[in-house]
């Protein structure tokens, strides 16, 4: 038995769906796949799966992934179309290959956020001025409530672009299992300190080591 990587993308409508429903999509696809996929034992066996820091509802992913475990040598290229014309339209399999970090290696996350706006030049300023303050405190909603939060230290804008109606920001945030910042609390920032709501369509791009380099 080893451990096998499972790299795929959720897009379109499919970012709509639950983590909880992308679980059972996933499973129903790799039983209908009958890839040699290892089960838990127990009292109610059900297919081995892990999932690298999984995506807000309503955000898209470039490139997510989740650990399965084989029972036998399978080629591993064949194995990732076989699983991907099982899945629905808008999650597909990228590929499929051995891990060489474990999730605990994820530190940070990239973003791709496009915001709707009539100037997209002046939304490009204010977000600059916005995050060049000494602190950027929001409401966090969790669990235990709501709590402030001060997003700067968490948040590192790389690359911003004003078009036609819209401005496309490249963001990094912290992203690991001691802890993940939301990227639609730059979006209540905007809203807290500018009085500014533009629609906006959030996609993580990529999952990143401590070191910036791509998870493997």
């Amino acid at each position: 038995m080893k451990s096998v990587r499972v790299w795929f993308s959720k897009t379109g409508p499919a970012r709509y769906i639950s983590h909880l429903d992308l679980t059972r999509c996933m499973g129903r696809a790799l039983k209908l796949s009958r890839l040699p996929v290892w089960y838990t034992e127990g009292f109610n066996p059900h297919i081995y799966m892990t999932f690298a820091m999984p995506l807000s509802l309503g955000v898209s992913g470039l490139r997510e992934c989740m650990d399965i475990r084989l029972t036998e040598d399978t080629d591993l290229a064949q194995a990732a179309q076989i699983l991907d014309a099982q899945l629905p339209e808008d999650i597909s399999v990228l590929e499929i290959f051995e891990p060489e970090l474990g999730f605990d290696a994820v530190a940070y996350a990239e973003y791709e956020i496009s915001l709707d706006s009539e100037e997209p030049e002046a939304l490009a300023d204010i977000l600059e001025e916005l995050m060049a303050q000494d602190a950027v405190i929001v409401m966090k909603h969790g669990k235990k409530g709501d709590k402030e939060f001060d997003i700067k230290p968490h948040f590192t804008l790389l690359d911003k672009q004003a078009g036609h109606g819209l401005l496309k920001i490249k963001l990094r945030a912290s992203c690991s299992q001691a802890g993940s910042v939301n990227p639609s609390l730059l979006l209540e920032a905007l809203k807290s300190y500018k009085n500014l709501e533009p629609y906006a369509e959030i996609t993580r791009s990529r999952l990143l080591t401590k070191d910036f380099f791509d998870m493997k």
